[in-house]
């Protein structure tokens, strides 16, 4: 014996879940819209229009970030340009809404209906997009080891006039509506294309319109004035009472248009006068109507009534800041979800034509959807350079790789003008921290001096002896200095020794120093200067500079050995015999380069 039950609330009472209740008769019926049908509602109601309009803008407005060199970047953004491509996306977008649309390749003088060759892809010289009541699809694949199981096995593009074109799937990007369920089945081409947004948002459109447009024919009803003639309908009877009546009416209306008094006819005392009434509508509660009808359409678009009105309905709480946020992370998602794969599609043709060969090493990403402000792009850029500091003193990147991802990252974030020009006009060992020297005559009494293949990569943690100085950079300055002084001519490798281990120590434990611009320091000009003799040296320029001792300090604290008492920041200048007694102290700022490693050199002191 079976036993019926039932899955749900029961109310006796009111009859709720039993026969006795209203909603048992309710049923959805879908009727699939037309294609003029659903044009005539994208045409005729703003509110379709935007909410069909909008994300299609939103999704393509930043276009893309490619992760390539710039001279690739250049090439690429070039075509995308020629091929007018942004734009393009946008129209495909925007009539994936109303149903669907392909984007058809025409890639140089290949066959239309042939394949793409992906080892050998062909020039791709124009894109161009139709609605896909333009495109009749052939059988679908069903063989599941075909690449393009599921796609039709080629379009049939119906020109207008001309012999209709056989297209191949690889060569059509399909942007296709909203998923059908595959329950009752349905035809192969109302599959395949889907569902346009106007299917499903049609009854909250059509019902925010009509309130709209319902309020907007009361308006005129806002203020009546009845006035009441005595025997008016006798008087209007005739032609002269006719025309009396309707000189009556002109002769009020001028006067309340120029006095903004109404005359009328108030009786002599013994019949009664013209009366008037006027009658003010009131609106209470039709704003909320529309308010709640506006929000279904917001609802039914998935998109924040901050976006689809430029403001939040008037009575509805919304914050706006966290509104934009939800927006742009639907945004995203229909980017990575329905237009990327799409744009996938193109780049296999788009990449080899800029290239001139496909670049597995090229990638890119969606450019982010919100501008910071300039206090927030300036918290970033802190932020990124702390962060990218911390990377660097870590060792876990080569300094050459790290210099130049570095760089890129500054370029593209634009966060320093004109950086890529400068870059170009340096030499690429000293551009990527290479410091490769060319010195054959290094002084061995000097062990600041640099010779070839010696200098070890910072991020090897081999212990080691550790000897740190940073060049002079502005040693034209102090030659010329020198040279009014008497001095004899200094090298040209002037340098501050900063640190001297002779015990092995790791090199990654000491950290990185206090770095400036380009990893510069610069010791301000004045302060105190004193030119004296210093161990082997007859005359060497002492200043003064805190950071300098600091990182002598922190090295030291670091498990370096120092073989002096105390640390004083001094530029050697000669061996030869002077009279320091005459020489003026340099007093002009001296610019430091940035720190270099290296190990102690057999006799070097």
């Amino acid at each position: 014996m079976n036993t019926p039950f039932a899955d749900g609330i029961v109310n006796a009472l009111t009859g709720a879940g039993t026969g006795r209740d209203p909603r048992s008769y309710n049923a959805y019926l879908f009727r699939r819209l037309s294609d003029v049908e659903i044009e005539a509602t994208y045409r005729a109601s703003w509110l379709c229009r935007k909410g069909i309009d909008k994300p299609a803008t939103e999704m393509v407005r930043e276009r893309r970030n490619w992760q390539a060199d710039a001279d690739q970047i250049k090439k690429l953004e070039a075509l995308e340009r020629k091929l007018d491509l942004w734009n393009k996306l946008k129209r495909a977008e925007t009539l994936r809404g109303l149903g669907g649309a392909a984007m058809v390749m025409w890639i140089g003088n290949d066959r239309p209906d042939a394949p793409i060759n992906p080892d050998i892809p062909g020039k791709l010289r124009s894109l161009h997009v139709w609605h896909k009541s333009r495109l009749t699809l052939g059988p679908m694949r069903t063989d599941p080891a075909d690449e393009w199981y599921g796609y039709p096995t080629f379009y049939t593009l119906n020109t207008g006039g001309r012999l209709p074109v056989n297209i191949h799937p690889s060569r059509v990007i399909a942007f296709r509506g909203d998923p059908i369920p595959d329950i009752r089945g349905g035809s192969w081409e109302e599959q395949f294309w889907g569902d346009s947004k106007v299917q499903t948002v049609l009854d909250a459109v059509q019902n925010s319109d009509t309130a709209q447009n319902g309020f907007a024919a009361l308006i005129k009803d806002a203020r009546n004035r009845r006035v009441g003639i005595p025997n008016f309908t006798q008087i209007a009877s005739s032609k002269d009472g006719e025309a009396m009546m309707a000189g009556r009416m002109k002769a009020m209306a001028l006067g309340e248009s120029m006095f903004g008094v109404t005359f009328y006819d108030s009786g002599d005392g013994t019949k009664g006068g013209e009366t008037i009434e006027d009658r003010q509508m009131t609106w209470a509660g039709i704003p909320d109507i529309n308010n709640n009808y506006l929000a279904m359409v917001c609802g039914a678009f998935d998109m924040p009534a901050t976006v689809m009105l430029g403001k939040s309905p008037d009575g509805q709480n919304s914050t706006g800041a966290s509104d934009i946020e939800l927006w742009h992370k639907t945004i995203k998602a229909r980017q990575d979800l329905d237009l990327r794969p799409c744009i996938d599609q193109l780049d296999v043709v788009l990449v080899p034509t800029a290239l001139g060969a496909p670049d597995d090493e090229v990638w890119w990403e969606f450019a982010p959807l919100s501008t910071p402000s300039e206090k927030e792009e300036a918290e970033t850029f802190k932020a990124t350079a702390d962060a990218m500091d911390k990377v660097r003193t870590s060792g876990a990147i080569p300094d050459e790789a790290f210099a130049k991802g570095y760089q890129n990252l500054l370029s593209e974030k634009g966060w320093i003008p004109g950086l890529d020009g400068a870059l170009a006009e340096i030499p690429e060992d000293e551009r990527f921290g290479l410091n490769a020297s060319n010195d054959d005559d290094a002084n061995e009494e000097d062990p600041s001096a640099l010779q070839a293949g010696q200098r070890l990569a910072a991020n090897d943690a081999l212990p080691r002896t550790l000897y740190v100085s940073r060049k002079v950079v502005n040693v034209a300055e102090i030659k010329a200095w020198a040279k009014d002084q008497g001095l004899p001519e200094l090298q040209d490798d002037l340098h501050v020794t900063i640190a001297f281990s002779r015990t092995p120590v790791d090199w990654i434990k000491m950290g990185g120093g206090w770095m400036g611009e380009d990893g510069k320091i610069v010791i301000s000009p004045g302060g105190p200067r004193v030119v004296e003799p210093l161990g082997d040296r007859t005359a060497v320029l002492l200043f003064a500079s805190t950071d300098l001792s600091w990182r002598n300090m922190s090295i030291r604290e670091a498990g370096a050995s120092w073989d002096h008492p105390d640390y004083q920041p001094h530029i050697s200048l000669t061996g030869e015999p002077v009279d320091v007694s005459t020489i003026e102290p340099y007093r002009g700022k001296i610019v430091l380069g940035p720190e270099v490693f290296e190990e102690i050199r057999e006799g070097g002191l």
